[in-house]
């Protein structure tokens, strides 16, 4: 029976870039947020000046603020205190891939996963995303496959029980 072992410890600039990127992939947030943001927060701020500084234009000016923040927490400062803040971003990680399950070995923890809780792989240029459900979801960094051969290896293990690799960019 195959197997592959991955060791590695996610870096911070890694862990965000992946986190960033996944909040675009599943569609959190859109490319053209920033455009509509600025698009809305143009259009309230002429309404403000049009309006003579009316109820209606002060409310659309104030949620379009607040979701231009609520945009900008998620992408920029949500995935550096996810990482600072949470420990088990900071451990190595050893992972045991065979085409039963999923073997973890950090400080902290040690289990054993089916590969029935994933639903899908992603795969980007830097990373494979192992989805569990929305927002749930395994990242591996191709830096920690020693050669080719290693990733060749793991999708073959992963398309044993998951239906397709989806590529993405």
């Amino acid at each position: 029976m195959k197997t592959l072992q991955l060791v590695f410890k996610y870096t911070q600039s890694e862990y965000v870039k992946a986190e960033r990127q996944y909040l675009i992939l599943n569609k959190t947030i859109r490319k053209y947020d920033p455009i509509l943001a600025t698009l809305f927060l143009l259009f309230s701020i002429s309404c403000i000046f049009l309006s003579s500084f009316s109820v209606f234009s002060i409310i659309i000016l104030g949620i379009v603020l607040i979701a231009t923040a609520i945009g900008s927490y998620l992408y920029f400062l949500m995935p550096v205190f996810k990482f600072k803040y949470t420990e088990k971003y900071h451990e190595e990680y050893i992972m045991v891939f065979s085409k039963d399950s999923i073997k973890w070995i950090t400080p902290s923890i040690e289990s054993e996963l089916k590969w029935d809780i994933y639903s899908e792989l992603w795969e980007s240029n830097d990373f494979y995303y192992l989805i569990q459900v929305p927002r749930m979801y395994t990242l591996i960094p191709k830096r920690a496959f020693a050669a080719q051969k290693d990733k060749q290896t793991f999708e073959e293990i992963a398309l044993s029980s998951l239906k397709s690799i989806k590529r993405i960019e």
